[in-house]
C-alpha cells in the first residue's frame, strides 16, 4: 500500500454512501453520539462500515473525510494494536455467544484512560449474541457513558436487543443493496455467476462473495443433497447430523435458512429456480410450499436455541429432524 492509498478497511462499500454521508456530517460537526447501532441483514457490510467509522474517528489527519492510513493512529489500527480500540466478538469456533469474558473486556476498556489523547472506541459484533452479563455491562456503559468513549454495535437482528439498549443508540438502518449494484460490485471482486450466488445469499453481497471464495455453493448443494436423502428416507437425520456437527449448530441453522428461502422462491416462481446444482434441484422437487413454510417456521423457532451454548449435537439433530417431518 502506498501512502496515497486508502486502507481497504477504511473505505465504506458503494451502497453505504447515504449512511456514510450521514456519519461524515456528524463527525465534521463534532456531534458523534456515544453509541451507534448498525442494524441490517448479515452479509451486507455492516462491519465494513463500522471499521470505516472507527478509522475516520481515530485518524489524526483525515483527508476529505477518510482516514489517511499513515498517521500514528492509523498505523496502530492497521496493525491491530491500537490501545484505544477494542473489537469484541465471539471466540472463533465457539458457541457464537458474547460471554462473561466479553463483559469484562467492555468494563475494563470503559474505565481505561485514552493512551493517545484520542477517542476510545469499542465495537461489539454481533450485538444480539450478548449473554446477560455482557448486556448488563453494555447497559451500564450506555447509561453512564465515560468521557471520550464511543460504542458501535453491529447487529444482524437489532430487534433482539432490549428496547432500553436500542433507545440509547443512534440507529443506522441498513438493507440489502439493489441487485444491479450488488452484481456490479461482485464482478469487480472477480466473482463469476454473481446472480446465482446472490440468490443463494438472499441478496447479501458479502455473503455471495464468501460463497464464491469458499466454494460455498458447493456446501449449500451438499446440504441440499443430504436433506433430500432425509426426506426420501435414504438416510437418517441423526446420521446426517453427525456429519454436520463440525460445522456447528449456528452456522448450520444459517445455511438451512438461506437454503429454505431460496427453495421457497423457486417454489413460488419457477423462473427463480437455480440450475446446475443436483442436490438443490432434487430437494426442490420434494417440497411443497406448505411444507417449506412449516420448515421455515420450525427453523425460526430453533434459531434462538441454536445460538445458545447448548449441546451442539442435540441442536444439530433437532435441525435435521425438522426436514424429516411430513
Amino acid at each position: 500500500m502506498t501512502e496515497t492509498q486508502t486502507p481497504i478497511d477504511a473505505t465504506p462499500l458503494p451502497w453505504q454512501a447515504l449512511a456514510w454521508a450521514r456519519f461524515q456530517s456528524s463527525a465534521e460537526a463534532g456531534r458523534i453520539p456515544h453509541a451507534l447501532l448498525l442494524g441490517g441483514p448479515a452479509g451486507i457490510g455492516k462491519t465494513v462500515l463500522a471499521r470505516a467509522m472507527v478509522a475516520r474517528l481515530l485518524c489524526q489527519q483525515p483527508a476529505e473525510g477518510a482516514a489517511c492510513g499513515v498517521c500514528r493512529d492509523c498505523r496502530l489500527r492497521l496493525a491491530g494494536s491500537h490501545p484505544d480500540l477494542q473489537m469484541i466478538e465471539p471466540a472463533a469456533g465457539g458457541s457464537g455467544i458474547l460471554k462473561i469474558e466479553s463483559a469484562r473486556e467492555l468494563t475494563e476498556f470503559s474505565h481505561r484512560t485514552s493512551q493517545h489523547d484520542s477517542l476510545r472506541i469499542a465495537v461489539l459484533s454481533p450485538a444480539e449474541a450478548m449473554n446477560r452479563h455482557t448486556a448488563n455491562a453494555l447497559l451500564k456503559t450506555l447509561e453512564e457513558p465515560p468521557e471520550g468513549m464511543i460504542l458501535i454495535l453491529v447487529s444482524h437482528q437489532p430487534g433482539r436487543l432490549s428496547a432500553t439498549i436500542r433507545s440509547r443508540c443512534q440507529h443506522y438502518r441498513l438493507g440489502v443493496p439493489p441487485q444491479s449494484e450488488a452484481v456490479a460490485w461482485l464482478r469487480m471482486q472477480g466473482v463469476t455467476a454473481p446472480e446465482a450466488l446472490l440468490e443463494f445469499a438472499g441478496g447479501s453481497p458479502l455473503t455471495a462473495r464468501d460463497l464464491a471464495n469458499d466454494s460455498g455453493v458447493g456446501r449449500f448443494d451438499a446440504l441440499a443433497d443430504d436433506l433430500a436423502a432425509i426426506i426420501g428416507q435414504r438416510r437418517s437425520p441423526v446420521e446426517v447430523a453427525m456429519e454436520w456437527r463440525p460445522v456447528g449448530a449456528l452456522e448450520t441453522t444459517r445455511l438451512m435458512q438461506r437454503l429454505a428461502i431460496q427453495l421457497m422462491r423457486g417454489s413460488i416462481d419457477a423462473r427463480r429456480r437455480l440450475s446446475g446444482y443436483p442436490g438443490y434441484e432434487r430437494l426442490q422437487t420434494q417440497l411443497t410450499v406448505e411444507r417449506l413454510s412449516r420448515i421455515q417456521t420450525d427453523l425460526l423457532a430453533l434459531r434462538d436455541a441454536a445460538e445458545q451454548p447448548l449441546s451442539r449435537e442435540l441442536s444439530i439433530e433437532a435441525l435435521f429432524l425438522i426436514w424429516s417431518r411430513p
